[in-house]
């Protein structure tokens, strides 16, 4: 039997729902912060990806179970969400949370994505990403050494901040002692072969796409120079911040979130 997703929730179950989705091998305690000042007004499960977590015990019960395929990940996202909620997704999480709200809409009322690309990798017409073989020569770190190379992620993800040495030392404190592999490599694999843009320019939903400036997972201009954007879509790029604004700008990341959501409730 499936080891059902971990979650945690916070603020009043009557109020609207946000359902939060983290990125690529880091715990949902990242997103805290956030889901904390928007539980003041907003009931808000946070969730992890499979087999990403700091309790070593549910590590070990899950280190054999972790299922990264696209179809299979939503459904079990799915189960523990709020119904008709609006979905917060981090960098992997946001392509995953866009994959459910485009195929799956009627369980999403609205998306909103955090450092997120339709493509993480470069692909045929899409030359924003990251070149593939760099990602493979990460994904071989990762596999004959998961400690550093979740060392070097952490190191890809504060570039850029205004305050790098400290935004590192907030991270690395949230990282599992205890890392399961068998869950980065499967994280770095849908990683690799997921494409939502198709997904992003069907989109029948209010999206909100928010942006580091500085970002050097993903640059701003992923977005920001679409040409066949979805009519629907709203994207902000805030300055000064690299991989995780949701963290280096809490108070703006807060106001445009809340704002948007009073607009499309």
């Amino acid at each position: 039997m499936r080891i059902r997703i971990e979650t945690e929730v916070l603020g009043d179950p009557n109020c609207p729902a946000i359902f939060m989705v983290p990125g690529w091998g880091m715990p949902k305690e990242v997103m805290k912060p956030l889901a904390l000042r928007l539980s003041q007004r907003f009931y808000v499960v946070m969730a992890n990806l499979p087999g990403i977590s700091l309790d070593e015990a549910r590590i070990e019960q899950t280190r054999i179970e972790p299922n990264y395929d696209i179809d299979a990940l939503s459904e079990q996202l799915i189960a523990v969400a709020p119904k008709d909620c609006w979905w917060i997704g981090w960098s992997l999480g946001g392509m995953v949370s866009t994959y459910v709200a485009a195929r799956r809409s009627s369980c999403v009322k609205g998306l909103i994505t955090l450092s997120a690309s339709p493509s993480f990798l470069q692909r045929e017409n899409w030359p924003e990403g990251m070149a593939p073989m760099l990602f493979d020569e990460f994904s071989q770190l990762v596999d004959e050494s998961p400690e550093q190379g979740m060392k070097r992620f952490l190191m890809l993800q504060v570039r850029g901040a205004k305050q790098e040495r400290p935004l590192m030392k907030q991270l690395q404190a949230l990282l599992p002692k205890q890392l399961n592999k068998t869950a980065l490599v499967g994280g770095l694999r849908l990683l690799r072969a997921l494409d939502v843009r198709r997904e992003s320019a069907l989109l029948d939903l209010p999206n909100l796409h928010i942006l580091g400036q500085n970002d050097t997972l993903v640059a701003p201009t992923t977005l920001t120079t679409q040409t066949d954007a979805n009519p629907l879509q709203e994207v902000i790029v805030v300055p000064d911040c690299a991989h995780q604004s949701f963290l280096e700008a809490e108070d703006v990341c807060v106001q445009h979130i809340e704002t948007f959501i009073d607009a499309n409730s």
